[in-house]
């Protein structure tokens, strides 16, 4: 077993489901569908940027990110949940718009759910990459 396969934790549960579909939602820019999935005014912040709230506010950070790079997927690490908490590793791959150039970067995402809904997401990821 390689280092990788060892450290590798994939479990397919509701809750990492739901957050996969949301996810989705916002991948496809459907806004209306991916507010579903989260408390009206869930906390979302990505590294050291501000606090966003609600799906306006998960909207603006978007648009500031798709102003500087395109998603160009990623490859799960791991995915499980404990209790009301969703843990995602991820190496994120994106292409910077200024120059073409290909990133890779790690990131991790913990949500936190009340009642079904998304309450809290942080994302931990070095975003710095983006501006070249």
């Amino acid at each position: 077993m390689t280092d990788t396969e060892n450290h590798r934790r994939i479990e397919d549960c509701p809750l990492t489901r739901h957050v996969e579909s949301m996810e989705s939602m916002i991948g496809q820019q459907n806004w209306d569908e991916a507010a579903r999935y989260v408390a009206r005014d869930i906390r979302y912040q990505v590294a050291h940027k501000q606090a966003q709230h609600g799906i306006e506010g998960i909207k603006s950070y978007m648009s500031w990110q798709y102003s500087l790079v395109h998603w160009d997927g990623h490859d799960v690490r791991s995915k499980f949940s404990r209790g009301n908490i969703v843990f995602i590793e991820v190496m994120s791959h994106f292409t910077r718009l200024v120059d073409n150039a290909k990133l890779r970067v790690p990131c991790t995402d913990v949500y936190t759910f009340e009642n079904d809904l998304i309450a809290d997401w942080r994302v931990y990821a070095d975003t710095s990459v983006f501006y070249g």
